[in-house]
């Protein structure tokens, strides 16, 4: 527990630091290297992808799609990177057709393009007007739910949710985690003065809270099928960088068009 809590706070302040006081290229890069390791981690490291050439693309490709997406006026180029990251992947393939299989093609181009696309709208949030405020968003959202879960199922659970992917998480633990991103989200709306309809951030808060839920269960159910412990071993005690934001991916964009309808900043 000590060295979980060690991590994140060198995790927190690392975040501060570059999100807050540093270029927006410093967190544009930085979003780069977090893709790219989640690509490498969900291609080579899990071992899905036996193929060295096709987790290469893949991560090559996620260090590449942030800056793609940070700059809007480079957002038409981001189907020409989709359409050569399919290219390359599938010549990959017909040059190791006997190594590879379509489940490793994909799974290359899940981590190489969806995840970094997904994770990388970050940035367009961050380069929104208040941005550095609305930022929290998919992350309060991520691990409040997450920690509203785990202390209302540890004193209420008794309901299993989905046993079969993951045996300790329970239906009193979902409801603890939606209601815990509920009142964060507001608190924090409030607290920082932002100008939005609160109901329409309770609301959103609630949906974001199952989407958390949603992402965290589908890492978990890929490391089931695949017998995989840890995706990484990034941050001591927490595993690597989808262990840590497997919510926070799927956050990101929901955050992201959620901003657009109730806080008008897109």
């Amino acid at each position: 527990m000590l060295t979980r809590i060690i991590s994140a706070i060198v995790a927190i302040a690392l975040f501060i630091t570059v999100v807050y006081f540093l270029p927006p290229i410093c967190f544009a890069v930085a979003v780069a290297v977090i893709c790219a390791i989640a690509a490498y981690e969900i291609t080579w490291r899990s071992g899905i992808v036996k193929v060295c050439a096709l987790s290469c693309v893949a991560c090559t490709c996620a260090f590449v799609m942030p800056f793609f997406v940070a700059d809007t006026s480079l957002s038409i180029y981001i189907f020409a990177l989709l359409f050569l990251a399919v290219l390359i992947l599938f010549a990959t393939w017909l040059f190791n057709y006997e190594k590879t299989s379509l489940v490793m093609v994909l799974t290359s181009f899940f981590g190489g393009v969806i995840l970094p696309l997904m994770f990388s709208l970050v940035l367009r949030i961050h380069a929104a007007e208040n941005g550095k405020l609305w930022i929290l968003f998919p992350f309060i959202a991520a691990w409040m739910t997450d920690t509203g879960a785990y202390f209302t199922g540890v004193f209420l659970g008794k309901h299993k949710l989905c046993e079969k992917i993951s045996p300790k998480k329970t239906v009193e633990g979902a409801i603890g985690g939606i209601v815990f991103c509920v009142i964060s989200l507001i608190v924090y709306a409030y607290a920082m003065k932002l100008e939005v309809n609160y109901i329409a951030v309770f609301v959103g808060a609630a949906v974001l809270s199952v989407i958390a839920q949603i992402g965290d269960l589908s890492f978990s159910v890929i490391k089931r099928e695949y017998n995989i412990k840890d995706y990484g071993k990034l941050m001591p005690g927490h595993g690597g960088v989808l262990d840590r934001f497997d919510s926070t991916m799927f956050t990101i964009p929901a955050s992201y068009i959620l901003l657009m309808i109730i806080g008008g900043i897109l």
